[in-house]
């Protein structure tokens, strides 16, 4: 009970918590560092006497940070690295610039609705969807330029995808403007490519990890398709030599099916989905009954090993690469919790975290928590039952946050005395 009197006074006046050298940070973030380095090489002496809780402030906004690209799966050497950094970060991962980018992507998609050939109710005058087009172009370049602020010119130059979407946006940006100059709409293979910035969205992150997967999961795909059509073009050669019907260089056409090569191809293709069973075999069944063992082997082959291998082929790849894409998740939160975790600590206490700091932390994570779920949440972490968390127990910071806590009244009989209880509860959302 003492213990949590201590704990909740601290969340009251962890606000103006003692700035004593018994509470220096362990770690300076590389916000807080970068603020300590220039103020040294500007040579100035008027440092402020507040300055321990600016360093501590630094800190926690940098440890949500780790804490956000550990749960948005982003890279941590993309991380700000100096101060100059932190706005540009801070705009690209606001809700509303999130919002703006899904807008601009929308925008940008809509226009096939007002562009020659469109619906005619919807069609607007060329300068029109071309402005707009230039106006959705122009957030997203924004966007790009604030990711270059914040991960730097080579890192930006270095990231794949964005380097792709920059340059799909140059060519639009371009063929926009030739639109306008010309007033006219010319043939335009780039507006198959506006799915990409939806796609590329914030909000449509789930769509870009399927996507993805697909694309990792394709090569042992391919091969087993390829396989298939190997035996299939194999079967299409010894049906055309079976059941032609060659005579010297005559060919009868009574069996139209496998008249060349490339009939037979297509038709045991056909075949493979049964559409044209037992049509495909009868001409030849007509004329010999044996040819049916031709197509009960090709069809228990192709058709009943191959595809069901085929089947098994793509399920075991993609659940392999889901398996370890959540491996890969699980780790890289980790390793964002312990970044986070040596931003937190001090250095007389550098193996566990103080419920004020906590409460620092959660003021830039989760800033619309109130001080009671704060606390609650971090009673909920704290198992050891002390005042501070290790570092094990921080590690499950991502799941107690999203828990909410309401209060409910449960009312107990006890003696014919009804007596009521205030119960706190945790429920996720």
């Amino acid at each position: 009970m003492e213990n949590d009197r201590e704990l909740l006074y601290s969340t009251q006046h962890s606000r103006t918590f003692s700035t004593g050298s018994d509470d220096e940070a362990n770690e300076s973030g590389n916000i807080a560092g970068d603020l300590s380095y220039r103020i040294r090489q500007s040579g100035s002496t008027n440092v402020p006497c507040d300055s321990q809780r600016i360093h501590w402030d630094l800190n926690y906004q940098e440890a949500a940070i780790f804490l956000q690209e550990g749960g948005n799966n982003d890279k941590l050497y993309y991380h700000p690295q100096n101060q100059d950094a932190l706005p540009a970060y801070l705009i690209a991962h606001n809700t509303l610039f999130y919002l703006l980018d899904l807008g601009a992507s929308l925008l940008l998609m809509s226009l096939a609705m007002c562009e020659s050939p469109a619906v005619s109710k919807l069609q607007l005058p060329v300068a029109a969807h071309a402005s707009l087009e230039i106006f959705g172009i122009a957030i997203l370049v924004l966007k790009l330029f604030l990711n270059m602020r914040w991960i730097g010119v080579r890192s930006f130059v270095r990231h794949k995808r964005t380097m792709i979407k920059a340059a799909v946006l140059i060519v639009m940006l371009v063929e926009a403007i030739v639109v306008i100059i010309r007033q006219t709409n010319h043939f335009r293979v780039t507006r198959s490519l506006r799915p990409i910035f939806l796609i590329d969205s914030y909000y449509c992150r789930g769509v870009r990890r399927f996507v993805r997967q697909i694309l990792q999961s394709l090569p042992p795909i391919l091969d087993m398709i390829a396989l298939l059509l190997f035996f299939m073009l194999i079967f299409s050669i010894l049906g055309f030599y079976l059941f032609s019907q060659q005579q010297g260089d005559l060919v009868f056409a009574d069996n139209y099916f496998f008249r060349t090569i490339e009939d037979s191809f297509v038709s045991l293709f056909i075949l493979l989905t049964t559409a044209n069973f037992p049509d495909v075999m009868m001409p030849s069944y007509a004329r010999n009954k044996s040819s049916a063992v031709f197509f009960i082997v090709y069809l228990a082959i192709e058709l009943y090993f191959f595809m069901n291998l085929l089947l098994a082929v793509v399920y075991d790849t993609f659940n392999n690469i889901e398996k370890e894409k959540l491996k890969k998740l699980f780790m890289h939160k980790r390793k964002a919790c312990q970044h986070a975790f040596n931003l937190l600590v001090t250095k007389q206490n550098s193996s566990t975290i103080h419920l004020k700091h906590f409460v620092g932390l959660m003021k830039y994570y989760k800033p619309k928590k109130s001080r009671r779920d704060v606390y609650l949440a971090f009673k909920f972490l704290n198992h050891s039952k002390t005042s501070n968390l290790s570092l094990d127990e921080f590690y499950s910071v991502y799941e107690v946050a999203l828990l909410t806590w309401t209060v409910s009244f449960v009312i107990v009989e006890l003696n014919y005395i009804i007596t009521g209880v205030i119960v706190v509860w945790p429920c996720c959302k």
